[in-house]
């Protein structure tokens, strides 16, 4: 098994389409009940690479936000799970509508 295999999410299958609640299931069993993720952590919820994060942070206006730790140009930031969960179900939502789905 590669590296991006381990650190991934399993995705499903494109053609198909997620109902409301199958956001929550693509979440590895740790992160699930924990309220707030670092970024390395989010990246494990929403599969994408960093400079993909990065690029849909900048471009996505819905993506989840960053809440800062503290007072600070360079403070770590922490992001809330729901909010991941909300943009998968989002996303998945959007998809299913473009596909003739949801």
């Amino acid at each position: 098994m590669n590296t991006i295999q381990m650190r991934s999410a399993p995705m499903p299958d494109c053609g198909t389409v997620l109902p409301a609640d199958a956001a929550h299931t693509l979440i590895p069993e740790g992160l699930r009940d924990r309220p707030a993720l670092s970024l390395k952590e989010l990246l494990r919820v929403i599969p994408v690479g960093r400079s993909k994060a990065y690029k849909l942070m900048k471009e996505d206006p819905t993506f989840p936000k960053g809440v800062p730790l503290y007072d600070g140009e360079n403070s770590p930031k922490f992001y809330w799970t729901h909010e991941a969960i909300a943009w998968l179900q989002g996303r998945a939502a959007k998809i299913g509508a473009n596909r003739g789905g949801l």
